[in-house]
């Protein structure tokens, strides 16, 4: 207290002795102040006071304000004055830089790096170009971080955070920064003469020490600071920091240490709710560490600089993002990861498999994703056949689903689900695709008769044409007259009549599944509903026909009819319309009202619960499949996937196989009265994440059960309508079914009001009930699903019917 006293008063008399001196100019000024820090070294050379005791800050200081005026008052933008021109002429800079360098008088360090972050971050004059700039900045960056823990941090990382936004203004003065040294051996990297020499960053070396310091403050800045760095698009810093400095070692080096200390035994739940983000707010004190689980601390640690990483590579050059995501995938993923999976410990399984889950949700930068992708699911892109010998970690990995242990079977589940969230093809090529684009489920007739099909609906659609118009309203006599003389033609402009009656209904329930459209899509809505009101359209006779064969329904069923119904004119409307798309091929508009049906009517009534609470309506899936459809498809847009099936020769298996992802889930499926709750929560959740991807053959495969099959090909629906039986053969046996059924679903799903609600919940078991309580749960998650699956199939066919 009492230097800082002094320091003020000192400086205060300063002021007072300038105060006489007649007016200067702002050059002699600026003279004037440097004279008298200059002077200083001369006079008293043997003194041994801190720098808060002189006077010399305060001169330093007048420095720089001098500067900033001067600039401010140039007439021309971007010419250099004279106090500046003398700074330059007389290499003051490289002056400062050996009087901090030197650290005398004590705190003169700190006094030089507060210098030259003001000259740099005030003054709008591109200085770094110059030669006497450039090479004393760069000699200043070299002693920064010379000292751990020093007391000059701060300082330090302020001033190197202002050389790198400077260099990112102007990507190109980085090479100012970049040394080379002495030729070395084994060295890729070889100049003009053909000798190889190292080279030097010390800009990033400088950050990479203070990224370490105990201080949150400057750590999180010094990584900002090696974020920018990185980011440069000039290919000559890249290779730099590829190829000749420990960048990529010492940053993936230290999440390695991290992983090291994360603890043995926590519990996947509480691993799961760890929410860790790099930055200042990733930081646990200790009293939170005891409060909530042993070992937080250590897990956020790690999970923190993960995500670093993760960032790092997202807005890194290419070169240096390939770098540090092959050297994670060399250091992390198989030297320390790939041995914890494949250990044969359950306890240490399930830690395993639970930390990688937990770091496959952090990861989003596109190289990062594919390491972790082809770690776990290898590089094959070809079919995979019954007998071909699979990568090590996926083998085991889809064993473990159907392990005897239910928390090993539903962390290993968790991982899958996770994988089926990320933005990446290759990781659904890998699982599910490359094993239905052969399109080998079905036969070569059926595919042949779409064909004649499609040409079969341009022939009508071009008859409809010439209807349209001609008639708007028919009396029943001459609609009698026009149905002796032209049959088919008259069975166009009588569905006409069909429209007019259905249009306004059509427009209310489409308003309804539009809820949570964007401003284009409900444009769009707006179209089809005034040219349902414009225009007249044919619908399909085959249509009315299964109108008069159904004569009861559930509530459920009608309000799915009147959709389904209303909104087959928005098919033809968009035919109709000259765009030139067809109905697909998955998806005739003749099956679609049946294809509905047919899952939601797969469990018998006796077995469905829903009714006696009314907390499961299907208009609730509606809402969830739209919005997640409308996701996933905007996630795979890039990716250019068909709109009809397509058949691939080269994926084409005989006999057909599903592959061995989708084996496990419709063999997990096949068992779902017999596997506890959380497992067939798990089991759903899966593949209904895979039902609703857009492409068409997964649609077809999963989704249509009228297309017919090769006999040998197991489907969806063919082990939806085999656990219905088993449902059958087991109501007989219980006594008071309905009513047990009926309690177990008000404990089960209490406030949820769909099966997706209930994946969202902690993953622990209801309280037991029955004792036939496990298989009334499986009834009702099947019913439920059900009920899902009718949803993503009418809102994949709505999506279809109005793209445009």
């Amino acid at each position: 207290m009492k230097k800082r006293m002094f320091n003020k008063f000192t400086t205060l008399i300063q002021h007072a002795v300038d105060s006489f001196v007649p007016n200067l100019t702002l050059q002699e000024e600026f003279i004037h102040h440097w004279n008298a820090v200059t002077h200083y070294f001369v006079d008293n050379k043997e003194e041994r006071r801190r720098i808060e005791e002189t006077t010399i800050p305060g001169h330093i200081e007048q420095m720089v304000l001098i500067l900033v005026q001067e600039e401010r008052e140039q007439l021309e933008v971007g010419t250099t004055g004279p106090c500046l021109e003398y700074l330059l002429q007389h290499r003051l800079l490289e002056t400062l830089y050996t009087l901090g360098r030197t650290d005398h008088p004590p705190g003169m360090k700190q006094v030089i790096l507060i210098f030259f972050t003001k000259l740099l971050s005030r003054l709008d004059h591109p200085l770094l170009p110059h030669i006497n700039v450039h090479r004393a900045v760069q000699r200043l960056v070299k002693i920064c971080g010379e000292v751990r823990a020093g007391p000059t941090e701060k300082e330090e990382i302020e001033y190197l955070c202002t050389v790198c936004s400077k260099i990112k203004a102007d990507p190109y003065l980085v090479n100012f920064f970049i040394e080379s040294g002495k030729p070395v051996k084994n060295s890729s990297h070889v100049n003009t003469s053909g000798i190889p020499k190292s080279q030097d960053f010390s800009l990033v070396n400088a950050l990479l020490t203070l990224s370490s310091s105990n201080d949150a403050r400057v750590c999180v800045k010094a990584c900002e600071g090696i974020m920018l760095c990185v980011s440069l698009p000039e290919q000559s810093a890249a290779d730099c920091l590829v190829r000749h400095t420990k960048f990529c070692d010492n940053l993936i080096t230290r999440l390695c240490d991290l992983y090291d200390k994360l603890p043995s035994f926590v519990s996947p739940s509480d691993i799961e709710s760890v929410d860790a983000k790099w930055g200042l707010d990733a930081v646990v004190t200790v009293k939170e560490d005891q409060q909530t689980f042993k070992g937080k601390w250590q897990l956020t640690s790690f999970l923190a600089w993960l995500d670093y990483c993760d960032q790092l590579i997202a807005v890194s050059h290419p070169t240096v993002a390939a770098a540090l995501a092959t050297t994670i995938t060399e250091k992390l993923l198989l030297n320390k990861i790939k041995k914890d999976l494949l250990q044969v410990s359950e306890a240490g399984v399930l830690m395993a498999t639970a930390y990688f889950t937990k770091c496959l949700r952090i990861v989003y930068s596109p190289p990062l994703l594919i390491e972790f992708s082809h770690f776990l699911l290898g590089t094959d892109k070809e079919v995979e056949m019954l007998n071909d010998e699979q990568p090590t970690i996926r083998k085991r990995l889809l064993e473990r689903c159907d392990h005897l242990s239910d928390e090993v079977s539903v962390v290993t589940m968790r991982l899958f689900e996770t994988l089926l969230q990320k933005e990446e093809e290759s990781i659904f090529h890998n699982l599910i695709l490359r094993n239905l684009l052969g399109r080998s489920y079905i036969t070569l007739d059926t595919i042949k008769k779409n064909d004649k099909e499609v040409n079969r609906n341009s022939l009508q659609k071009d008859d409809a044409s010439s209807c349209e118009g001609k008639t708007e309203v028919l009396s029943v006599t001459d609609t009698q007259d026009l149905t002796q003389k032209s049959p088919i033609k008259t069975g166009v402009c009588l569905n006409n009549l069909k429209v007019e009656r259905d249009g306004e209904k059509m427009e209310s329930d489409i308003g309804e599944l539009s809820g949570e459209k964007t401003a284009d899509e409900n444009v769009q809505d707006d179209v089809l509903r005034q040219t349902v009101s414009d225009e007249t359209v044919k619908l399909q006779v085959v249509h009315k026909e299964m109108e008069l064969k159904i004569i009861e329904k559930t509530e459920t069923e009608k309000l799915l009819d009147s959709i389904v119904n209303d909104d087959s004119p928005d098919r033809e409307i968009e035919s109709g319309n000259g765009t030139g798309t067809d109905t697909p091929k998955s998806y005739p508009r003749a099956e679609v009202h049946k294809i509905v049906t047919s899952f939601l009517s797969l469990l018998p009534e006796e077995a469905k619960s829903s009714y006696q609470t009314a907390d499961s309506g299907y208009d609730m899936y509606l809402k969830d499949a739209h919005k997640q459809f409308s996701n996933v498809e905007q996630m795979c847009k890039p990716w250019n996937w068909p709109s009809e099936p397509v058949v691939d020769k080269d994926f084409s298996t005989e006999p057909f196989w599903e592959g061995s992802f989708v084996k496990m889930l419709l063999d997990k499926l096949s068992r779902t009265l017999n596997q506890s709750y959380p497992v067939n929560l798990l089991v759903t959740s899966l593949i209904s994440r895979v039902a609703i991807l857009p492409h068409p053959n997964i649609q077809e495969y999963l989704l249509d059960p009228f297309i017919p099959m090769d006999p040998k090909t197991r489907t969806l629906h063919n082990v939806l309508k085999k656990i219905s039986a088993e449902v059958l053969v087991y109501m007989k046996t219980e006594s008071d079914f309905q009513n047990k059924l009926g309690t177990a679903r008000k404990n089960l799903m209490g406030a949820a009001e769909t099966v997706k609600s209930l994946r969202l919940k902690p993953m622990t078991p209801p309280s037991p009930g029955f004792d036939d309580q496990g298989q009334l749960e499986a009834i009702i998650v099947l019913e439920e699903f059900c009920k899902e699956l009718s949803a993503i199939t009418f809102v994949k066919y709505h999506a279809a019917v109005t793209r445009t």
